[in-house]
């Protein structure tokens, strides 16, 4: 249920204020009238209280009474001033005149004549009797002025003598200068000289026991060069920091004296310091004074009514508009928006939540950073202890997500459906969820993009023109969470706005790290600001360097760079045109020429070059070590033809694809599995079973593109060889799927639409081999044992032929597995036959 609607006075007391003024004073122009409110009365709470006055008696502006908060006499004075006549100041209760009224007498104001009157009236010296108060002596009983207390006593230069036994370097007047500095009365020296007399060291480190200038007059004198003085720490808590007020007779901090002054906050029932109160006057600590809405004020950035956590001649910003000022962080030395940016120690936000302390959840025993606590003062974590109350939509104790203009509180859900929680964009006038600074989504990716990409000369340079259009294409939401949560990216970004020319594939080859380069260069390719490339391809070739330098023998290094040339690379630039190398193809490739770089380097720990290697030699290394090295063999052959080499000979890998099987009725099990467990994602379903069925391996799966596929209506086929295989149900309903869906979690689609049945995180691209793969493992299936399962079954049970046109593998492949699925009866058979 709704509460009541706060009064004017408690959401809008400006207004209120300005309404009477001008009632009183119709030729003042109400931005006037409020600019002078706000520079003459600073805090809101006295603005409601002056609100609230006014509206009960608006003929306080005009009367002359002396009655009402302070703050009627400092407007009235001030908009004299501003040529306003028909105001009246107030005048003292007592005198009539109309001077500043300092003070109350019952209900009515006096001056600072009248009050010192009182005073003295009230206090009749202890000696004489006379109305004439000047202070109090040593037992606080009043003085008149001809019975000053400590008469006769020169106080100055008795505190100075005290003073010049503990800082014995400096002079009497620096002493006497800083003494006047800490207090220039008489009778605050007088203090302190009491003070002194009494603590003996008040001035090297209990000044917690003296006057509240104690401390003022230490540091003083620590300027003018004393060093032996010490500033000191607050009694109860013991920090080094300021010491402003009283609690026990001692100077404290202030938390240490709001630690004896808490009460039940009336929102959180927690025991708190009270920092502000409701309307009617209920308690409330300072975070839900913060979330109060009498205690918000309109943004002057995004409009939104809000905890205004900075303020300026003409600006007063929330805390999603207010920006920290940016610096180098001390810690992780980059130039980032930082706290504490005017002290010599200034901390980015990271840098700044990591050097929080971490501490066990008393609630869940989780070690994190304690943002809460317990009434006792026990950690809490932020799950367990942000406040949950009742939704005023639903009922439900949850989180608050925001609040109504009433300040009720709403959950998340009914904060998104809530229409406070929109409103207009600043930039585009869009009315959504702003993102921050008064910007919707849209216009904060936009503004963003442009800070990362404007080089030195405060422009975008007209070669990144096309980059940015190819990132504007990213779904705004998309691109604030890549920036926000990338550091590198916005690294790469701030780099190529400060280079020079078009930003091209080898540009961003010079860029690191590789993973988010490749992001960024499959965002770029598929909003057409680069070409298409042989990503594998051109991996592979910078990895070739990088390997070749491991081989310090030139001649050796050279031999396998231009076998590699003019080998496996060779075979790889051939293929046909539109064909792209596959991941497959390019590790075959690493592991034969990381194998003979082994070679190569451990011939090189033998003292011995390629040249000189023997039979012997190359035995001794196949001996001790896995099967891959036989993948040297290539090259050695190589090597000898071209004269780099003696006639060596090294086996060839051959894997027995019977020792890599399942049990068949395993195999089924797999099938089965996918086939009734429909909680499993798509794409792991159908990749399972277009290996289990039809022996694909994870790396042409994902090559499978809406091309492969011919929906007849009835049935559906997909082209994996030279004939189309019909696909079983339900592998046909979820392929359909998988052409209608297209598109995977990559943020961004291509400037075309995609084709691969299996598209991957980047934009564009299909997925990994090794990801399909790693997905399929959790599903259950073992992709290489069930594959190899799969392709003996069929070869047991089809033509060799007919394996070769269905599946999409080569005629000898078809022909091994056949030999395979038959075992080595059949051969033996054959080979007594010939004999």
């Amino acid at each position: 249920m709704a509460s009541a609607p706060l009064p004017r006075v408690a959401v809008e007391p400006e207004r209120v204020i300005v309404e009477a003024v001008l009632a009183a004073e119709p030729d003042l122009s109400a931005p006037l009238v409020e600019a002078i409110l706000v520079a003459t009365v600073k805090r809101r709470p006295a603005r409601r209280e002056l609100a609230e006055a006014l509206m009960a008696d608006p003929g306080l502006l005009t009367s002359g009474r002396p009655e009402g908060p302070r703050a009627v006499e400092r407007l009235i004075r001030a908009l004299l001033d501003q040529g306003a006549v028909n105001l009246k100041l107030p005048c003292c209760a007592r005198c009539g005149n109309e001077r500043p009224l300092k003070a109350w007498d019952g209900d009515q104001r006096i001056c600072g004549s009248c009050l010192a009157r009182r005073i003295a009236v009230a206090n009749p010296c202890v000696i004489c009797g006379s109305r004439n108060f000047s202070g109090r002596d040593h037992l606080g009983r009043p003085r008149c002025r001809r019975h000053t207390p400590d008469e006769g006593l020169d106080v100055l230069t008795d505190l100075c003598k005290r003073i010049s036994v503990l800082a014995p370097g400096l002079s009497h007047l620096d002493i006497a200068d800083a003494v006047r500095t800490a207090d220039s009365s008489r009778n605050g020296q007088t203090r302190l000289l009491r003070a002194l007399n009494k603590v003996p060291g008040l001035l090297s480190g209990d000044g917690a026991h003296g006057p509240p200038r104690t401390i003022r007059l230490i540091k003083a004198l620590a300027d003018r060069g004393a060093s032996a003085l010490v500033i000191p720490p607050c009694p109860f808590c013991h920090r080094d920091v300021p010491l402003s007020h009283t609690r026990q007779d001692l100077r404290c901090c202030t938390l240490c004296w709001r630690a004896t002054r808490t009460q039940e906050c009336s929102r959180c029932h927690r025991e708190r310091w009270i920092a502000s109160r409701t309307a009617d006057g209920a308690p409330l600590c300072g975070p839900c004074g913060q979330t109060d809405i009498i205690n918000q004020l309109p943004c002057t950035s995004c409009g939104n009514t809000a905890h205004i956590v900075q303020r300026t001649e003409d600006q007063a910003l929330c805390q999603r508009c207010y920006q920290r000022p940016t610096t180098t962080c001390s810690t992780c030395g980059q130039l980032r928006p930082c706290y504490y940016a005017t002290t010599s120690t200034p901390r980015c936000g990271p840098c700044h939540s990591k050097a929080q302390p971490h501490k066990v959840c008393t609630s869940c025993g989780t070690e994190r950073r304690a943002v809460y606590r317990t009434p006792a003062g026990d950690p809490l974590c932020t799950p367990c202890g942000a406040p949950r109350v009742p939704c005023v939509t639903c009922g439900h104790t949850r989180r608050v997500a925001g609040r109504t203009a009433q300040g009720e509180p709403l959950c998340e859900g009914c904060w998104e459906r809530h229409p406070r929680a929109r409103r207009p964009c600043t930039t585009c006038g869009a009315v959504e969820r702003l993102y921050h600074h008064g910007l919707c989504t849209a216009c904060a990716a936009q503004q963003t993009l442009l800070s990362l990409l404007t080089g030195p000369d405060g422009a975008v340079r007209e070669d990144l023109t096309p980059s940015l259009h190819a990132m504007r294409l990213l779904p705004p939401a998309a691109v604030l969470r890549w920036l926000r949560g990338v550091p590198a990216l916005r690294a790469i970004l701030k780099e190529l706005a400060s280079a020079q020319g078009p930003v091209t594939h080898q540009t961003l080859d010079l860029c690191h790290p590789p993973k988010v380069v490749s992001a960024l260069r499959a965002v770029l390719v598929a909003g057409g600001a680069l070409p298409d490339r042989d990503e594998h391809l051109a991996a592979l070739e910078q990895w070739l360097p990088r390997t070749y330098a491991r081989i310090e023998n030139t001649a050796d290094r050279k031999s396998l760079r231009n076998y590699t040339a003019w080998n496996p690379m060779r075979r790889l630039r051939r293929l046909p045109s539109g064909k792209k190398v596959t991941h497959g193809q390019a590790d075959a490739v690493r592991h034969e020429i990381r194998n003979a770089v082994r070679l190569l380097e451990w011939l090189r720990a033998q003292d011995l070059a390629l040249r000189d290697c023997t039979q012997d030699h190359l035995d001794a290394w196949l001996a001790d070590g896995p099967d891959a090295r036989a993948l040297v063999r290539s090259f050695l052959l190589w090597a000898h033809r071209h004269g780099h080499a003696r006639p060596l000979d090294a086996p060839s890998l051959n894997s027995n694809a019977a020792v890599n099987l399942i049990a068949r009725d395993q195999r089924w099990s797999m099938v089965r599995h996918l086939v009734q467990t429909t909680s499993l994602d798509v794409v792991d379903r159908a990749a399972g079973l277009l290996l289990l069925l039809f022996g694909q391996p994870p790396s042409r799966i994902i090559q499978l593109t809406t091309d492969h596929v011919v929906d007849h209506g009835d049935k559906i086929t997909i082209r994996l060889g030279r004939t189309p295989a019909e696909l079983p149900a339900p592998l046909d309903d979820l392929i359909r799927q998988l052409v209608d869906r297209r598109q995977g979690h990559a943020a961004a689609r291509p400037a075309e639409e995609s084709k691969w049945l299996f598209p991957g995180g980047l934009v564009g691209r299909p997925l990994s081999p090794a990801h399909l793969s790693k997905r399929l493992k959790a599903a259950g299936v073992r992709p290489r044992l069930a594959r190899n399962t799969a392709l003996m079954d069929i070869a047991s049970e089809l033509p060799a032929a007919v394996v070769s046109r269905l599946l999409g593998v080569h005629q000898n492949t078809a022909d091994a597995w056949r030999l395979e699925s038959e075992g080595p009866g059949a051969a033996y058979a054959a080979d007594l036959i010939r004999r």
